[in-house]
């Protein structure tokens, strides 16, 4: 009875509770195994994972260190083929600021305003250098004015052919680039507020170099000019005067053109790539308050916007269809004059107005879309593989004349004399001698209206002018008489240049620049030296109508019927349609 006893009924109970606890620590026993188990394969799987990792992440490594390898390698590689493409003598520091350090500086910025072009261009390549360098993106911006002075829907739509293309050719390379409506140099100057440094080009007119000066002064980082549009660099070399002549300025110049067409333009690696929506919000900030051209949508589009700004769109001077603006243009034309159909007969036939053996590589020229070194340093190869060619070796020395002696002597002209856009200055000796026959008698006198209009008695001179208003070009010869003739129909020598500047800055693709205009100022006794004197004209070399036809007969018989008044004005604009009917001369 002491014992603890327990009933009958009692046993299968506690016999049920065993059996349930045995079952429980069983269960407990399972489950901490699985769980053992579960663990060890989250920690292999754990392990395998990190080795994993660890692998992706020492390959993303070696490929990043590979990326940078390649990019140090496109660094040098920028960085020398940029030393033999860009010529030091070419590359002028324009103030003493300092480029600007991350993260303030976002991009170099590359100014483009006189180089619109993607080929040969010097400064875009050392503006792509520099980016590289400093493992910066690069924006291009070019500022178009509508009210430069004197320029007209015919010009500025030239001019915006040629940068729709700019536009498309650099966005192959991923460069960013956006033309604003606007003065120079305003949106650049305000998109240096957050640039490293500024790369722009070159200009030799008084307004141009204003508009750098303007920049350099203003800017807080620093600003470099590459010169771009010379063969032989005329910024801050030791020329103190301005030449007088061709004479002695060809062996000046012609000395150092082996010098600076050695070494061809490279198209340098860019490492940066596209902007990123960071840099591209900075860019845009800065330049926000500007409108930009929207040069993808075509020539037409941007000048709607610039019609708001105050660009002149003539009737009489409308856009031409027979000069196309643009780089490709230019390269087809340079392939069609570099040829041996053209070249050999260049030297001794490029003055017949009826042979067609011009280059018309001039329009392209003054807008930077082509490049006068590539020009040269291609006619000069093609003159070396046909050196046995006594026609061919004349032309091509004939042609780098007027590109090079005539065109920088135009440079040189425009740099040294402040009064290189006036009568007054053209020598000294030409207006003495034009001043002592003030009082002949004329023959012939006309107004302005009439010499736009064609309404002299001369056709020939009537031909000339048509051209120039219908095609935006005249025929470099053809050009000469045209100045000529306007000084000896003019009421006064004054008079005569106000008319021949008038009309050629309105109506040449190529005028308002240094090279149109020294070529009127030549008409005028510029870079030429005194003849015979004679009335009205004094010293001043003459042209005339019956030494024009003597000399071409036959060109001049097939120039009229092309540009005369009963001849060829089925395919070009007549100046009928542009001024009205002609009245009845006087």
């Amino acid at each position: 009875r002491g014992s603890f006893h327990v009933p009958e009924n009692a046993r299968g109970d506690v016999g049920a509770r065993a059996s349930r606890r045995t079952r429980a620590r069983g269960r407990t026993r399972g489950g901490v195994r699985r769980a053992l188990a579960l663990r060890r394969a989250v920690r292999a799987r754990g392990a395998r994972s990190r080795a994993v990792s660890s692998g992706e992440r020492a390959v993303q490594l070696l490929n990043r260190v590979e990326t940078m390898k390649r990019e140090d390698a496109l660094r040098a590689t920028s960085a020398t083929l940029r030393a033999r493409s860009v010529h030091e003598a070419r590359v002028r520091r324009l103030n003493d600021a300092r480029a600007r350090e991350a993260p303030d500086g976002a991009y170099v910025l590359l100014w483009a305003q006189s180089a619109q072009r993607t080929r040969w261009n010097e400064a875009l390549e050392y503006a792509v250098d520099r980016a590289n360098d400093r493992r910066a993106p690069l924006v291009v911006v070019f500022c178009s004015t509508a009210t430069y002075p004197e320029a007209n829907e015919r010009h500025v739509g030239f001019m915006l052919e040629g940068l729709c293309e700019m536009r498309a050719t650099l966005g192959k390379r991923r460069i960013a680039f956006e033309a604003f409506a606007c003065a120079p140099p305003e949106a650049a100057l305000a998109a240096s507020e957050r640039a490293i440094e500024v790369v722009t080009d070159s200009g030799y007119l008084r307004l141009l170099r204003a508009w750098r000066e303007d920049l350099a002064r203003r800017a807080t980082c620093a600003v470099t000019e590459i010169e771009t549009e010379c063969v032989v660099p005329q910024l801050g070399q030791g020329a103190r005067r301005a030449e007088p002549s061709a004479a002695t300025f060809r062996p000046k110049v012609l000395a150092r053109v082996r010098e600076f067409t050695r070494n061809a333009c490279a198209v340098l690696p860019y490492i940066a790539g596209e902007l990123d929506d960071a840099t591209r919000a900075i860019f845009e900030k800065t330049v926000d308050k500007y409108e930009r051209l929207p040069l993808e949508r075509g020539v037409d589009a941007c000048l709607n916007v610039l019609d708001a700004y105050g660009l002149k769109r003539d009737p009489s001077c409308p856009r031409v269809s027979s000069h196309v603006g643009g780089e490709s243009r230019a390269k087809a034309k340079l392939d069609v004059f570099l040829t041996k159909n053209m070249l050999s007969r260049y030297h001794h036939s490029r003055n017949d107005p009826c042979l067609c053996l011009q280059s018309h590589l001039s329009p392209h020229i003054h807008y930077g879309q082509i490049s006068v070194v590539e020009v040269a340093r291609k006619a000069l190869a093609f003159r070396d593989a046909h050196a046995d060619e006594a026609d061919i070796c004349a032309s091509v020395d004939v042609f780098l004349d007027e590109l090079i002696v005539r065109r920088e002597l135009a440079v040189n002209f425009a740099l040294r004399n402040p009064k290189y856009d006036s009568y007054d200055g053209l020598p000294e000796w030409a207006r003495e001698t034009l001043e002592r026959h003030r009082g002949d008698r004329r023959e012939w006198t006309y107004t302005l209206e009439e010499f736009e209009h064609g309404r002299t008695h001369d056709k020939l001179w009537n031909a000339s002018q048509r051209e120039l208003v219908s095609s935006g070009k005249q025929h470099n010869y053809l050009r000469m008489y045209w100045g000529k003739k306007i000084l000896e129909w003019s009421s006064t020598p004054e008079e005569a240049w106000r008319i021949a500047m008038t009309l050629n800055n309105r109506y040449s693709l190529d005028g308002r620049n240094m090279v149109s205009l020294t070529g009127v100022g030549w008409c005028f006794g510029l870079h030429d030296r005194e003849f015979h004197e004679a009335s009205i004209t004094g010293t001043i070399r003459r042209f005339s109508e019956s030494g024009m036809r003597k000399k071409f007969p036959a060109g001049i018989k097939g120039y009229l019927e092309r540009w005369g008044d009963d001849g060829g004005t089925k395919r070009q604009l007549r100046l009928e349609d542009v001024f009205g009917k002609r009245s009845k001369s006087k």
